[in-house]
């Protein structure tokens, strides 16, 4: 025996007892030393058996030299071996020699095993069972062995608390040993395998599933299965099975299924439960929102035209909700934009398109952007006859007041929105060609004046 660290002061004891006895009936040794290697001024802390020596015991303390006599045996005999350490701390190698050592080793072979795969399932509770004779195959085929399974090495080592049927864990990765034993010569060797309890399927977690409700019936049918696809994340949808239920003890129960076509006022949660075909408990829960939404209802609105121009005018709208919505002029199609602000916009009555940002409807009104033209040409040829403001709604038209003046401030014209305008004429006279000048006042207060010019 060669302890690893050489200081004299690890001391390790042996004694042998034997032949051809039991654990609990060992008897007296036939061979120990208890020699102490620094009491006996050695030169190192081997000790062992030797054919040159004449004594069968030594010690304790100085006594002896830790060698002791070597033992005749005969084949088929079997000793026992105790090691004990009183001092120091170190591993030891044991080096064995004599002529029944030649060509192998004096203990048995151990049986035949391999290291077989981990075992896997899939359980949400985080509770499962495990079939350990699975791997029987795996770590050993060899005849007249007896396998067993045990928690811990110790247990293994020992033999003890084998796992009697079905294992259950209730951790993500746990270790088992696996016993292989000899049944005609008690040895034994020992593997280990893990068995791992995975999360259930990987699947989408948060859907949300949008209707618009175009008719305000207050419900609607919100087609489920729709979703299947959204809801697997790209696993094989002929591996899994999913229903759908209103709470979640529901799902984890699989009570009260709802069925695929489901009808709803919206704003509720559902929870899709996903499993393994074949395997109930190998599950995962999503939630799935349903949102109705509704087209957008704009019950009053105002524009505010904070400059009147010739050409090229802006607005902006005084609408309620303003950032659940987006505006655009002219073209139902767009451009849209968020901003209540328009540029650069044409006098005259102008389509305004307002589309709710859940994209369920478009509603359009008609608005009047005020302008005018900087020019007209009253020749008769059907191009600019006359010139009016422009934008101004027919409807109570005399409740609103448009002035054209001479450069001189002479009052040439009143008119108001339901006439054509003016044909540059005075009390049936031509005027003549250059500036003129017009004052507005509308129904709401608002005035502005302007000039514009008559070509001829």
């Amino acid at each position: 025996m060669i302890p690893s660290n050489t200081s004299l002061g690890v001391d390790y004891d042996f004694f042998i007892f034997g032949p051809n006895v039991t654990c609990g009936t060992l008897g007296s040794a036939i061979r120990c030393s208890t020699t102490n290697p620094y009491a006996s001024n050695g030169t190192n802390n081997h000790t062992g058996m030797n054919e040159t020596e004449t004594d069968t015991g030594e010690g304790p303390g100085p006594d002896g030299n830790a060698y002791i006599k070597s033992l005749d045996v005969l084949p088929g005999e079997s000793y026992f071996i105790v090691i004990d350490r009183p001092f120091g701390s170190s591993p030891f190698d044991l080096k064995w020699t004599g002529s029944a050592t030649i060509g192998g080793s004096p203990f048995p072979d151990g049986p035949n095993i391999n290291k077989p795969n981990n075992l896997y399932t899939c359980n949400s509770s985080g509770i499962a069972e495990f079939d350990l004779k699975q791997n029987n195959a795996a770590i050993t085929s060899q005849n007249n062995t007896t396998l067993t399974y045990h928690e811990s090495l110790a247990d293994a080592t020992d033999n003890l608390n084998p796992i009697q049927g079905n294992y259950s864990s209730n951790l993500p990765v746990k270790k088992i040993f696996a016993r292989v034993e000899n049944n005609f010569n008690g040895c034994s060797k020992i593997t280990d395998f893990e068995v791992i309890i995975e999360d259930g399927p990987i699947i989408k977690q948060g859907i949300t599933i949008e209707r618009c409700d175009l008719d305000n019936i207050g419900n609607l049918d919100y087609y489920l299965t729709d979703y299947n696809t959204e809801i697997l994340n790209g696993l094989t949808a002929l591996n899994y099975h999913i229903q759908f239920f209103i709470s979640v003890l529901d799902a984890q129960n699989n009570m009260n299924p709802v069925p695929s076509i489901y009808n709803s006022e919206g704003n509720e949660i559902l929870y899709a439960k996903v499993w393994e075909n074949g395997n109930p408990n190998c599950y995962n829960i999503s939630e799935i929102e349903l949102i109705r939404n509704t087209p957008p209802v704009i019950e009053d609105f105002s524009l505010v035209q904070s400059q009147i121009n010739a050409n090229n005018n802006s607005f902006t709208l005084n609408i309620p909700n303003a950032e659940n919505y987006e505006f655009a002029i002219g073209n139902v199609n767009g451009p849209y934009q968020s901003s209540t602000t328009f540029n650069n916009i044409s006098s005259g009555f102008q389509t305004l398109y307002i589309k709710d940002l859940k994209g369920c409807a478009i509603i359009n009104s008609e608005i009047a952007v005020i302008g005018y033209d900087n020019f007209f040409t009253p020749n008769n040829d059907g191009i600019n006859d006359f010139w009016q403001i422009k934008g101004i709604s027919p409807v109570n038209a005399s409740q609103n007041s448009i002035q054209i003046y001479d450069r001189y401030g002479k009052l040439l014209q009143n008119l108001n929105a339901s006439e054509k305008g003016w044909n540059g004429e005075f009390n049936g006279k031509l005027m003549p060609a250059g500036d003129y000048w017009f004052r507005v006042q509308l129904r709401n207060q608002q005035e502005f004046t302007g000039h514009f010019s008559l070509v001829r």
